[in-house]
């Protein structure tokens, strides 16, 4: 943890407290990205609150599609609910008269003692809950009651319950729980190893780099050991790496996987649109979210683990799809052969290539042509070990196309291949080497 996280925490906590001190009401917004502890941290307020004897209820928004979903969890069975509880499921009873009713409740269990509203992840909450909790916030009772939420630092969606009018009463704050920094890293890893030396910056600087600085994603690298070995592409690291980006939403996931199958290739704007469903508006959505929890460092560096995290939640058909959009794209934006074939050649290598369509055998053909010509120019220029690596994926991508005539052009002497297979990947590192 950073100490700009630690006070963020310990503010978090002591607010809520001096708030149950002094039966006053306050609302809280904790917003971070995903692995950046909003969910710890609402587990140590309700822990907090319970000792000093407050009434704590706790929800996760985890099911937006069910209604009144928060609510319920919020006050279970409980009889002090009773009346609101019967409201909302009437479905002749109107919202506001639900919504008083609700407070009523509410104002009631807090002359026996403090109430503390716990709700995780607010941004999913079903739209009626969602209007209980707002109106809740604009017209919060005077008493010791307290609201605390989570929710992305990316999104607009929790909008909808803190707007201007609610977040310039005084009763309302918001904490922003940040990402940490190189120097947190190094910190961190000197009290893990205990080994302070003049490599442990480097070290530092490495795992920030693959971590983005979001600390779930460090304690996983800690934990696989990634001090002193790379992180495997199905570890500890690579596992955490999928729960945050799943916990992102599903603009940032279908933007993670976009940006994987690009590969090496620079990320043009156009580029990424036309491979993210919805567009422009989709993946900066999806940016935003990777960017606030750190997850776009390693994207944005291609690490080998996480393209295969980003990746590993999705099933053949849509890799094979993604990929094939890749390289439709790529050849649209006139990129050189060796990134075209990148996606086609991580196609073959999953064994997708059965899905085929007429337009993607033309790209593939073409590519496999492209590859031989500029593999030739290689040559011709005395660089014979790029040119036979660029014919190794050539003669990959043909064999996989079943083009016969590409093939057997690969086997002519104007194009004899080196006898050693290229990697089953075809990673496009491979091909430029």
């Amino acid at each position: 943890m950073s100490p700009a996280q630690g006070t963020a925490q310990r503010d978090v906590q002591d607010m809520v407290l001096a708030s149950c001190r002094a039966r006053r009401p306050r609302v809280l917004l904790v917003k971070g990205g995903s692995g950046c502890g909003k969910t710890a941290l609402l587990g140590l307020v309700a822990e907090g609150a319970r000792a000093a004897g407050a009434h704590v209820l706790h929800a996760t928004a985890a099911r937006p599609g069910e209604k009144w979903g928060v609510i319920r969890e919020l006050t279970g069975p409980r009889p002090d609910f009773a009346r609101s509880g019967a409201l909302v499921e009437d479905t002749a009873c109107h919202p506001e008269s639900a919504a008083a009713a609700f407070r009523d409740d509410l104002r009631a269990l807090a002359a026996t003692g403090p109430v503390v509203l716990c709700v995780d992840d607010v941004q999913q909450a079903d739209p009626e809950s969602l209007r209980h909790l707002r109106n809740l916030a604009h017209h919060m009772p005077f008493a010791p009651i307290v609201l605390v939420l989570t929710a992305p630092a990316h999104g607009t969606r929790w909008e909808a319950l803190f707007t201007e009018a609610v977040l310039r009463r005084p009763h309302v704050h918001c904490v922003r729980l940040g990402l940490l920094s190189p120097g947190d890293v190094e910190r961190t890893l000197a009290a893990e190893t205990g080994t302070p030396g003049p490599g442990l910056a480097r070290t530092a600087a490495r795992l920030h780099r693959l971590s983005g600085g979001n600390p779930q994603l460090l304690r996983a690298l800690l934990a696989e050991n990634a001090v002193f070995q790379q992180p495997s592409c199905d570890g500890l690291f690579a596992n955490a790496f999928t729960d945050c980006l799943r916990r992102s939403g599903p603009a940032a996931v279908a933007t993670a996987r976009a940006l994987a199958v690009l590969g090496d290739h620079p990320i043009r704007g156009t580029l990424l649109d036309a491979l993210v469903d919805g567009g422009a508006p989709e993946a900066l959505t999806g940016l935003d979210a990777l960017r606030a929890c750190g997850l776009l460092d390693g994207l944005g560096r291609r690490e080998p683990a996480v393209r295969a995290a980003a990746l590993a939640g999705s099933d053949a058909q849509d890799r094979a799809r993604l990929r094939l959009r890749a390289a439709h794209a790529l050849h649209a934006t006139d990129a050189s052969p060796v990134a075209v074939a990148a996606p086609l050649l991580a196609l073959v290598a999953d064994g997708s290539h059965d899905c085929l369509r007429e337009a993607d055998r033309e790209l593939l053909d073409h590519t496999v042509r492209d590859l031989f010509e500029e593999a030739h120019v290689l040559r011709e220029r005395g660089q014979s070990a790029r040119g036979a690596s660029l014919l190794r994926a050539a003669r990959r991508l043909a064999l996989r196309g079943g083009d016969a005539a590409v093939v057997r052009e690969a086997r002519s002497p104007a194009g004899r291949l080196d006898s050693r297979r290229g990697s089953a990947h075809g990673r496009t590192a491979d091909l430029a080497s």
